[in-house]
């Protein structure tokens, strides 16, 4: 401040080059800061939006394979070819397929369309992803289709293990069903049941998938038991029913 006569006036310095510069390199840090915490904040919300929607489908898909196999139901259907001999209410020809018949698919009341309220469906991998398909008829006809639904993505492997007790009552597992100790012509006592074996479902189904993302997954299902105690092997003596239990 410099003082001239009888009155004061003021004079302000301006800012130097060298300050304007280090105004501006932490303007710039700033910024800098701000647009990685916000890249970052972004792609967190991708990648958790994208799990989400990914759990979200194998929820979907484990609740649909619940539903039907919490509904399986003892009953044998006519393939396309009409053989004679029917294909079996429960199947597994390897271990990587499944097809049976379940129960409870609820019909409208709305729709003229009258139909069975038992359904025919298979599981099976295509091209790294979980299908199921659904017949509209039980009995197929030659120009009979299935109308097929993608599940899940990145699947690299599907295998099926079904848990049974044999006919000394011991337990049991299988990669096919029926297992070939079950079959009737296997058998040294005849079963009480005609063609039984076109009948028999196992008391577990154990799904085992590979995945891309989230690796090795195991679910197991257990079928009621008054689906299979009915139908189960019993040495000769008279086939016992008991209620549902889940």
């Amino acid at each position: 401040m410099k003082a001239y006569g009888s009155g004061a006036i003021r004079t302000h310095d301006g800012m130097t080059l060298i300050e304007l510069l280090v105004a501006m390199a932490i303007f710039a840090v700033m910024t800098s800061s701000m647009f990685i915490a916000f890249d970052s904040f972004q792609r967190t919300k991708e990648v958790t939006e994208a799990n989400a929607e990914r759990l979200k489908r194998y929820q979907y898909a484990f609740n649909i394979i619940s539903k039907d196999l919490n509904q399986l139901n003892p009953r044998s259907v006519r393939d396309e070819f009409g053989s004679e001999k029917p294909l079996y209410a429960f199947r597994a020809e390897s271990d990587s397929a499944i097809e049976f018949t379940r129960s409870a698919w609820n019909r409208s009341p709305f729709s003229k369309v009258h139909r069975s309220e038992l359904q025919r469906v298979s599981y099976y991998l295509e091209d790294n992803n979980l299908m199921r398909a659904y017949w509209r008829v039980l009995d197929r006809a030659e120009d009979t289709v299935p109308t097929r639904t993608k599940l899940l993505e990145g699947v690299t492997r599907l295998s099926f293990e079904f848990h049974y007790r044999n006919d000394q009552n011991t337990p049991s597992v299988s990669v096919t069903w029926p297992p070939d100790s079950m079959i009737t012509g296997n058998q040294p006592t005849p079963s009480l049941i005609p063609d039984r074996e076109f009948l028999l479902l196992p008391q577990v189904v154990d799904i085992k998938l590979e995945t891309d993302d989230m690796g090795p997954i195991n679910r197991k299902y257990l079928v009621a038991n008054c689906m299979v105690d009915v139908l189960k092997p019993n040495s000769g003596s008279t086939p016992q029913g008991g209620g549902c239990e889940f």
